[in-house]
C-alpha cells in the first residue's frame, strides 16, 4: 500500500515512525509551495536529506565554514578541483588532507539533521513514499539515523518553536545589545548550569537570575554566547543563523533565551530599516546595461593570472588548515556564504533560461520558483548586481564596505532558447567564469 497524503492527515512524526517500526528502505518526498525535501530511509533508519532550496553538496562547504574547519580560500579551490574532476566535495576535502574523516562525518550528519529538522516547522504540505529494495548513498561518511532520536530531538522543537516564535517573530527582524548587558555576564562551561527561564507558554517572560561569585550576574552558556556575540544591530535573524555554528532551532532558541534575559533588544522602526534595508538598486536600469567590454577584459586577466599561479600545484591553496583570527572568520564566513549564493544565482539564471528561452531581465525575476528571494543579498545586506546581454550574463558580489568583489564576479556566455547546451567555461576559485 502507497503511502502518501497530506500532513494536515497524517503528521511528520507520525510517517517517520511508520517507516522505522516497519523498517522500510526508501525515499520519502514532501513538498510544499516553497520547498521540496527528500530524506532517504534505509531499514527504518535515515541515511540522506537533500532539499531544493538547501542542496547538501552545496551547503558541505557552509557547514564546515560555519564549525571553523575550513577557510574560504580552501573552500574555493575545493571547488575549483571539483569542476575540473566531477569529485565528491568531501572526497576532496579529506582526500588533500583539508579536513579529517571524522570531521566530514560530522559535517554531513549535521547538515541532514538540518534539513529533517527544518520538516518538524512545516504545517502542510504532501507527502509520499517510495520504498525501494535498496538504495544508494554515502555509506564511507554517513552513519545511519534511528529515526526514533530523530523523533525526540523533533518532539521537543514541535513543543518550543511557538514559544520562540511569539518573541522571534520573523527571520527578518534585526537584534541589538542592550546597553551595559555584557558587564552582567557570566559564561558558565562544563557543568555549570545556565540561568534557567521561564519557559511557560501562559507566563510572561521570567527571568531568573542566579549569583556569581555573590553578584547579580547573568549566567549564560557557551552557545548563548557565541549568538550573544553575533548580535550587532545589523543582521537579521536569518543571517545570524547561516554565519552561527549552532542549528536553526538552536541559534533562535538563544536567541530568544538573550531576549528573556534582557540581554538584547529589537531593534524598531526607521532605525530597523536603516540597518538592513540595502541601497536601492534600480534592477530595470541595469538589466538594460552591456557588460561592459573592459570589465570582462579585467576579469578575463585576473582568471589567466590566478590559473597560472594556482595550477602549479593543487595544494597550493588546499594546505591543512591554519588558525583563523578573529578578526577575519565572521568575514571569511560571510564570504564563503556570498560565493555559493552566487553560485545558485548562476544555476537559477541557466535554468530560468532554459525554460523560458530567454535570461531573466532581473534578479528578482528568479524568485521564488528558481530561488529563493534571499539569495538576492549578500550577507552584508548588499544587492547583487546583474548584468546581461542576450547571450552573456554577470553577477557582482560586494565586499562588506559595499564595493565590488574580484573575487565574487560570475561571468557566463549561455546560448539562449530551450535547446540550449550548457556552456563550455573556465573557472576561478570557484566562482569568476570567463568563455
Amino acid at each position: 500500500m502507497a503511502l502518501e497524503g497530506t500532513l494536515r492527515d497524517f503528521s511528520l512524526a507520525d510517517i517517520f515512525q511508520l517507516i522505522g517500526l516497519q523498517r522500510k528502505t526508501g525515499v520519502l518526498t514532501l513538498r510544499t509551495k516553497d520547498d521540496t525535501v527528500t530524506v532517504t530511509f534505509l531499514d527504518g533508519k535515515v541515511v540522506g536529506a537533500d532539499s531544493l532550496t538547501h542542496r547538501l553538496e552545496n551547503r558541505l562547504g557552509t557547514v564546515l565554514m560555519k564549525s571553523g574547519m575550513l577557510t574560504n580560500e580552501q573552500l574555493a579551490r575545493a571547488l575549483e578541483i571539483q569542476k575540473e574532476t566531477l569529485q565528491r566535495l568531501g572526497f576532496i576535502l579529506t582526500h588533500y588532507g583539508i579536513i579529517s574523516a571524522d570531521a566530514l562525518k560530522q559535517a554531513l550528519q549535521l547538515q541532514i539533521l538540518q534539513i529533517v529538522y527544518r520538516l518538524f516547522r512545516w504545517k502542510d504540505g504532501d507527502y509520499h513514499f517510495s520504498q525501494e529494495t535498496t538504495i544508494e548513498y554515502d555509506r564511507d561518511n554517513v552513519a545511519p539515523i534511528t529515526a526514533e532520536s530523530i523523533l525526540m530531538e523533533g518532539a521537543r522543537m514541535i513543543d518550543e518553536w511557538p514559544i520562540i516564535e511569539k518573541r522571534i517573530r520573523s527571520s527578518d527582524l534585526v537584534f541589538r545589545k542592550k546597553p551595559m548587558a555584557q558587564d552582567n555576564i557570566v559564561v558558565v562551561t562544563g557543568g555549570d548550569e545556565a540561568d534557567e527561564v521561564d519557559f511557560d507558554d501562559n507566563a510572561p517572560p521570567v527571568k531568573r537570575r542566579k549569583t556569581h561569585s555573590g553578584s547579580d550576574k547573568i549566567r549564560i552558556s557557551q552557545e548563548e554566547k557565541q549568538v550573544y556575540e553575533l548580535v550587532d544591530g545589523r543582521k537579521t535573524v536569518t543571517e545570524i543563523v547561516e554565519v552561527s555554528r549552532l542549528s536553526d532551532f538552536d541559534t533562535n532558541k538563544a536567541l530568544y533565551e538573550l531576549l528573556t534575559r534582557d540581554l538584547i533588544e529589537e531593534v524598531r522602526g526607521q532605525a530597523a530599516v536603516a540597518a538592513v534595508a540595502p541601497t536601492p538598486v534600480d534592477e530595470s536600469e541595469v538589466a538594460e546595461t552591456p557588460v561592459p567590454l573592459p570589465l570582462v577584459l579585467f576579469l578575463a586577466l585576473v582568471a589567466v593570472a590566478s590559473i597560472a599561479t594556482s595550477f602549479k600545484n593543487p595544494l597550493n591553496s588546499l594546505s591543512p588548515l591554519r588558525p583563523i583570527g578573529r578578526a577575519s572568520a565572521p568575514v571569511e564566513t560571510r564570504k564563503a556564504i556570498s560565493v555559493e549564493r552566487i553560485h545558485t544565482l548562476g544555476n537559477a539564471i541557466e535554468e530560468y533560461n532554459v525554460v523560458t528561452g530567454h535570461l531573466p531581465a532581473r534578479l528578482q525575476d528568479l524568485a521564488p520558483y528558481f530561488a529563493s528571494t534571499t539569495l538576492l543579498h549578500d550577507p552584508w545586506g548588499n544587492s547583487y548586481r546583474y548584468l546581461q546581454q542576450p547571450s552573456r550574463y554577470l553577477v557582482i558580489g560586494f565586499s562588506p564596505d559595499g564595493k565590488p568583489d574580484t573575487d565574487l564576479f560570475l561571468s557566463r556566455a549561455i546560448d539562449a532558447g530551450p535547446q540550449a547546451s550548457a556552456p563550455t567555461k573556465q573557472e576561478h576559485g570557484g566562482i569568476v567564469l570567463i568563455d
